[in-house]
């Protein structure tokens, strides 16, 4: 469900409506996926003109994060409902089932985790390096249907860990330009305000 507006990346919830958007650089473009990591189920990809080795990728549909669970139990939304931190270790292994391989220290190296307040609500952003790929990556992991339901949406900066410190600046300015769409509060009967 991602669509082409110049350099804005639309994400999207479980519904197909936009939750939130990130402003990429001038000459970024639609490009193939690439095989690795395949585990990230990227569904989207972008590539910058300057090194094809760099990317964004978004997981589309969002996933479900866990599917035995009500909202109010969940422990992903129950991260994001307090004020943004540094993540633990025992709250990311709270959330195994929902990190995925990004949990196994086997196939990712952690570098760091927290929460990060985007008015109205926190995200969780997560970075290191795909062990295997040897390539270094930040994601930023949300809750699309605020906290009414379980999904989530995933977007990571990828590039190889060699090269990951000269385009630094540029994931952070990505990164930096997260906002969620203006009409979120209308998408759900149940908002929450982060503290």
């Amino acid at each position: 469900m991602l669509q082409d507006y110049g350099t804005i990346l639309q994400i999207h919830n479980n519904l197909g409506q936009v939750v939130a958007e990130m402003d990429l650089p001038d000459g970024w473009h639609r490009g193939k996926i690439p095989s690795r990591p395949s585990y990230l189920l990227a569904s989207k990809f972008y590539l910058s003109d300057r090194d094809q080795r760099i990317g964004i990728t978004l997981r589309e549909p969002p996933k479900k994060t866990y599917h035995f669970v009500e909202p109010q139990q969940n422990e992903f939304l129950s991260l994001l409902r307090r004020p943004a931190h540094e993540v633990g270790e025992q709250a990311l292994l709270n959330i195994s089932l929902l990190l995925e391989q990004v949990s196994w220290p086997a196939k990712f190296k952690r570098d760091w985790a927290r929460t990060t307040y985007f008015p109205p609500h926190n995200v969780l952003q997560i970075q290191g390096t795909w062990v295997q790929e040897r390539l270094k990556s930040r994601g930023l992991i949300l809750d699309t249907t605020f906290d009414s339901d379980n999904y989530v949406q995933e977007v990571w900066f990828l590039a190889p860990a060699e090269i990951f410190d000269i385009y630094a600046a540029e994931c952070e300015r990505i990164f930096s330009s997260f906002r969620w769409n203006v009409d979120v509060e209308e998408l759900t009967s149940n908002p929450w305000a982060s503290s």
